[in-house]
């Protein structure tokens, strides 16, 4: 077995890189926090924004309708309207914001902006116009948000959410390397099927998988940019460029300082990833299919298939359970619609494509309407619980005692959980 060397090695080689992405990370936060200064010094800013996401609230008796809004220069922001305005998801909305009120911090993440809508554009953006002929294929409202979430990273609403929970498939509405993997395979597979007998004809010199991959990696970088470029698929997407680039020049992938690199790179151009929590999930779960894969580096490829999203479950049950407190019982239906969904995404790409999108529409409603609501118990990881588990997973990394920890962890907290729904 040929050994691959490690994209960056050595305690000088890191250093060095730790030097460098601390360096620029800094200098990122300098001009984003010189561009706040600018943004929060206007008192008044008139701009034009695109609704992706709208839902009535109530507080003190009276009703708002919540926006959830896309700038053009890509910023994502909350603000609120007290009259009563028809559902505008799509539309784009000329505006005027008042941002005085703003923090830095804020900024960086989504803040809320209080603003005046001054008009509604006829026009959509492309992303919008794909979606509306998306939901021409579904009647049911929480279909059609489901396919915008699955497609093109549009926000669902809190109805939904909440039966996504239910069942515990909210990584599968979420864009990350899950998705990022899939369309890899496709668009890369077909490319490759198409460009082997050209290759083997006219140009055998060439290498497919520079050429194809090149190609197929500014694919995959329109549909980022094409989906308002998602924290997580991001991510995905950076790991998905470096590991091209270095199954080329034959260096390793599959390996913890892979993944440090790729976060350090992430974190030092983009700062704002720091506050995104879908960012911050995808690295973690990301971490223990890593983990899993040390840990059974002799096992046959289908034993590995079949207990690995049992892994990932359980190991992402406290990190999730540090942020959201929802647990039901179904939510362990979210192992075997995972293998499942394999299957349903690219099928159910192919479908929308010639027209039939709504094909499966009865079904998934009936498997989101399917859990009871009463049946699940509300439960936050406290902070100091969380620091031992976090511990554990890093001490796993080079012990076997604490792997068995860690698992002995993971097993005892299901188990209460499951006990406060029983």
């Amino acid at each position: 077995m040929v050994l691959k060397p490690p994209l960056i090695e050595g305690v000088r080689e890191w250093s060095l890189f730790g030097l460098l992405t601390s360096g620029l990370f800094l200098l990122m936060l300098g001009w984003h926090y010189l561009a706040y200064k600018r943004f929060v010094s206007c008192e008044k800013i008139f701009l034009d924004a695109e609704v992706l996401l709208q839902y009535t609230k109530e507080r003190d008796g009276r009703s708002y309708e919540v926006l959830k809004l896309l700038s053009h220069d890509g910023h994502t922001f909350y603000s609120t309207s007290k009259e009563p305005i028809k559902n505008l998801t799509g539309r784009t909305l000329s505006m005027l914001l008042f941002p005085k009120r703003v923090t830095f911090w804020e900024y960086l993440s989504t803040p809320y902006i209080p603003s005046v809508i001054l008009g509604v554009r006829h026009e959509r953006s492309a992303r919008m116009a794909l979606f509306e002929t998306i939901k021409e294929q579904h009647d049911e409202p929480w279909m059609q948000e489901l396919y915008g979430a699955l497609f093109l990273a549009l926000p669902i609403s809190r109805e939904l959410r909440e039966r996504v929970t239910l069942l515990g498939i909210n990584h599968l509405l979420a864009l990350s390397g899950f998705h990022m993997g899939f369309l890899w395979l496709i668009v890369y597979g077909a490319l490759s099927w198409l460009y082997r007998p050209l290759q083997r004809r006219f140009f055998p010199w060439r290498h497919r998988l520079l050429d194809v991959g090149a190609f197929t990696i500014g694919v995959l970088g329109l549909y980022l940019l094409f989906t308002g470029i998602p924290p997580s698929l991001l991510r995905a997407y950076a790991m998905v460029v470096v590991g091209w680039a270095a199954l080329l020049f034959g260096v390793e992938i599959l390996s913890f300082s892979f993944l440090a690199f790729c976060v350090a790179i992430l974190l030092a151009l983009f700062p704002a990833m720091l506050l995104s929590v879908a960012f911050w999930l995808s690295v973690a779960g990301l971490f223990f299919i890593y983990l899993f894969l040390a840990w059974t580096e002799g096992w046959p490829k289908w034993g590995i298939y079949l207990s690995l999203n049992l892994w990932i479950y359980l190991a992402m049950l406290p990190v999730v359970h540090l942020l959201f407190p929802q647990f039901g019982p179904y939510q362990l239906l979210s192992i075997p619609l995972t293998l499942v969904f394999g299957l349903f995404y690219p099928l159910s790409m192919l479908l929308h494509l010639v027209g039939y999108g709504g094909v499966a529409d009865g079904w998934i409603m009936a498997l989101l309407q399917w859990p009871p609501p009463e049946r699940q118990t509300l439960f936050l990881m406290p902070l100091w619980l969380f620091g031992i588990y976090l511990a554990l997973s890093l001490l796993a990394l080079f012990n076997r005692i604490a792997r068995y920890l860690q698992v002995g962890f993971l097993l005892l907290f299901f188990l209460f959980l499951v006990q406060q729904v029983a």
